[in-house]
């Protein structure tokens, strides 16, 4: 390849890393990963390359491979998992070389290239085939490039997915207000909530009358059909722990917290591996708990995610509340003063929770 031509690709690919148009989602992401490995790949003349990135912007860390089979590349991404965590951002890291069984079987050896990106962030690139003479000569350069329009493109997805969480929030707090089935508003909500921190399921737990049993009020995720009908005790697990004391937790070992409560998962079958648990409170009543479980990509939640589920759980708890609330007001007023059958086709009363608008019309009227 002329040098001219290498040139010519290599701004090329500073340009689609800086420019990306899409950041709505980890799709983006992967789009830039795959675009940057192919070129660099390419540039270094590499049949089997891969990338793999782990930075605090991303909910999980993201592997990208070309051709790899999947059972070696596996390997290869738990390899880098292990690597990075290992990596000293104070120094610079030299390449190492790694013989997965895929490359081993050709007589060959990848060669691992640390991309150095400022903050909480380690990105590798591995490249077959590749020794020192054969690279081409600014590929130092290129991997320097390629590491700050990378950091970038990062801190753009960043500010998008927190607007688009901002609005998620404010989609909440609105829906919440509205004179709608509460349960449907819920379910929503979780799943907004399972989409803005990648996790695999949640839930709203709620006290009983007594005090004495959480229920499951609102469930999303594969173990919903099961859940509906289970109770435990309001003093066991972790969601007692954190409605006892209202502090919300990041939880990023559950099957070793002394709290968690393994009943619930050996009954449906669903493993916990790290969850999110936030206290329901209205004013001062204790109304439940919010949690969110298994981050994506086996990775562990963060402060941001944290911080975004309890500006939702507030809303979700005073709603809940409002709408016990209301439930009363028609049960033991509106029922009783206007018959049975009066409230049919009322979704609500006034806001003041006094009476609805058809019994103050009737009052008005002499009648």
């Amino acid at each position: 390849m002329q040098p001219d031509s290498d040139s010519d690709d290599l701004f090329e690919l500073i340009e689609f890393i800086e420019t990306y148009p899409d950041l709505s989602g980890l799709e983006s992401v992967s789009h830039v990963l795959d675009h940057i490995l192919d070129s660099v790949s390419r540039l270094a003349g590499s049949p089997l390359s891969f990338l793999y990135l782990a930075d605090s912007r991303l909910p999980f860390p993201r592997f990208t491979r070309k051709g790899f089979l999947l059972d070696h590349a596996a390997d290869i991404e738990r390899f880098c998992a292990d690597y990075a965590g290992r990596i000293d951002d104070s120094v610079d890291t030299l390449p190492v070389e790694m013989t997965p069984a895929t490359v081993k079987e050709a007589g060959g050896s990848i060669r691992i290239f640390p991309l150095r990106i400022e903050g909480n962030s380690v990105s590798l690139i591995g490249l077959s085939a590749v020794s020192d003479s054969a690279l081409p000569p600014f590929f130092t350069r290129l991997l320097r490039t390629v590491s700050c329009s990378l950091n970038s493109f990062l801190e753009r997805f960043k500010k998008e997915q927190e607007l688009s969480n901002l609005n998620k929030y404010l989609t909440v707090s609105s829906m919440l207000a509205q004179s709608m089935e509460l349960h449907e508003l819920l379910d929503i909500t979780l799943n907004c909530c399972i989409e803005a921190v990648s996790a695999e399921a949640a839930s709203i737990l709620l006290l009983d009358d007594e005090k004495k049993n959480f229920f499951f009020y609102a469930i999303e995720g594969p173990a919903k059909p099961i859940l509906m009908t289970k109770t435990f005790p309001s003093d066991r697990g972790i969601a007692a722990a954190v409605l006892k004391n209202q502090q919300s937790e990041i939880i990023n070992d559950a099957q070793n917290d002394p709290r968690f409560f393994r009943k619930i998962d050996f009954e449906t079958g669903f493993r916990t591996r790290n969850m999110l648990a936030v206290p329901l409170v209205a004013g001062d009543e204790k109304i439940g708990v919010l949690e969110v479980l298994n981050k994506a990509g086996s990775a562990s939640f963060t402060q941001n995610e944290h911080l975004f589920l309890q500006m939702i759980a507030e809303e979700i708890a005073f709603a809940i509340r409002n709408a016990k609330i209301f439930d009363y007001v028609v049960n033991s007023y509106c029922k009783q003063r206007q018959g049975l059958a009066s409230c049919k086709g009322c979704k609500r009363p006034l806001g003041s929770w006094t009476p609805c608008v058809k019994y103050q019309n009737l009052s008005g009227s002499g009648i």
